[in-house]
């Protein structure tokens, strides 16, 4: 929310007897939730496409009671307070922390067989790979608590129970639209100790019942399991945006030559690589290595330092355009053409230090890969962290690929990394490569 959880939490131990507006004490009372549903497992050999939850809005009515809290029994005789509290909800239209629901969202769709991707973004800045976005609006909330419950008076508690009505959208980054929307309504009983007025893990359940009704949704199913709109081909450049034309090197120089163009890049959230596209200083590298920053700084192979203004980006495809002084630097050469299996390749980059700037890796190619709709480059050329957004060269130093990530399970390195053609890199940015 805009204060974190707390917005929606603050109505259970702000009780100063404000009067609720439409407060049924008896609805809340009683009530219960139903029996938890069982998520259907997908059948085998369906392949599910990556779901992100990406934002949670709370926008209950303003001012009508949305839960009921009880006092522990065990006070003294002069105690003036009340033994239950209607609140009402008094937030407005909040924006919860979408990493607290997010985990909830994960565990579930993983126990179903579906497959998520963690990420904290809104729809109009999407982060992340995943096509497909999940928002929420939860416009009606019940819940009934019990401070201090159970205890030695009563050993059997009161049930944390909360109800709600949740009205989900499912978002195309590639198609730009909604795809689906869905709702559904349920809640838990949650018998566990609060502590104080901690409504949240009651709350959190309720929310568990509801995204376990959407894994249920045939619509939903329909959704992730389809194929990606536009198949292979799905990585466009963006609308309304005007190409840039490149301008290539005058002259072709060897590949010993080619760490030259290519640059340490710093930003805000950390470093990564980068390398020079246009003899008028235009520096391509990964979205990632940028991150939200407007400015970043580029040290060369020759120890010159300049600033570096990032002037496009494409959070889906991990690319981004940054405009620097090229300082007479050649451009590398780009080759849009396809690569063969058993190609060798060289990776330049800065890997975990900037003491390394300049390392140059050689492998092969070992396969193409699509991922999400997404065209992908596999190779066991040596990459790690600080590599990203570095070039990948054929044997005659032109650009086929820029480097992206690597699986490095238990933390080793296993010859399996992925780059991103430089050609989805260049229609994504809306480049237009040099005449060869």
């Amino acid at each position: 929310m805009r204060k974190g959880i707390g917005i929606l939490f603050a109505a259970a131990v702000l009780l100063t007897g404000a009067q609720a507006w439409g407060a049924d004490y008896k609805t809340l009372r009683n009530l219960d939730a139903p029996p938890p549903t069982q998520v259907t497992p997908l059948p085998r050999g369906a392949t599910p496409r990556p779901v992100q939850f990406a934002r949670i809005v709370f926008q209950p009515q303003e001012g009508e009671a949305w839960a009921l809290v009880y006092f522990s029994s065990i006070r003294g005789e002069d105690d003036p307070r009340p033994d239950h509290q209607l609140i009402p909800w008094s937030g407005g239209r909040s924006d919860a922390q979408v990493a607290s629901f997010g985990r909830v969202f994960d565990e579930e769709m993983e126990k179903a067989g579906f497959k998520s991707e963690a990420g904290d973004s809104l729809f109009d800045t999407p982060t992340g790979t995943a096509d497909l976005k999940v928002g929420v609006l939860i416009d009606d909330i019940e819940g009934r608590y019990c401070i201090d419950c159970p205890n030695i008076l009563n050993p059997h508690g009161i049930p944390a129970t909360v109800v709600m009505t949740a009205h989900w959208e499912i978002y195309s980054s590639l198609e730009r639209k909604v795809v689906a929307k869905i709702t559904t309504s349920g809640g838990a009983n949650d018998l566990t100790k609060l502590q104080g007025a901690n409504v949240a893990p009651a709350v959190f359940s309720g929310f568990r019942e509801n995204v376990r009704q959407l894994l249920n949704s045939a619509e939903f199913r329909r959704v992730v399991t389809s194929p990606v709109a536009g198949g292979d081909n799905a990585s466009q450049a963006p609308l309304g945006i005007a190409p840039i034309a490149l301008i290539g090197p005058k002259l072709h120089k060897p590949l010993s030559q080619a760490a030259a163009s290519v640059a340490e890049v710093f930003a805000a959230n950390g470093a990564g690589s980068g390398f020079l596209v246009s003899a008028d200083g235009y520096v391509i590298t990964n979205r990632h290595v940028v991150g939200g920053s407007k400015y970043v700084k580029l040290k060369w192979p020759d120890g010159q330092e300049g600033l570096g203004e990032v002037v496009r980006s494409d959070a889906r495809r991990d690319v981004a355009l940054i405009k620097t002084e090229a300082h007479g630097r050649a451009p590398l050469p780009i080759r849009t053409s396809p690569v063969e299996q058993g190609e060798s390749v060289y990776a330049i980059g800065t890997p975990l230090d900037d003491k390394l700037l300049n390392t140059m890796t050689r492998g092969i190619i070992s396969a193409q890969r699509t991922e999400d709709g997404l065209s992908f480059i596999q190779s066991d050329v040596e990459i790690t962290h600080g590599n990203s957004g570095g070039p990948l060269l054929d044997a005659k130093g032109a650009v086929v690929a820029l480097s992206v990530s690597g699986l490095q399970p238990h933390g080793d390195q296993i010859g399996i990394n992925f780059f991103i053609p430089i050609g989805e890199a260049l229609k994504a940015l809306a480049l237009e490569p040099a005449a060869d």
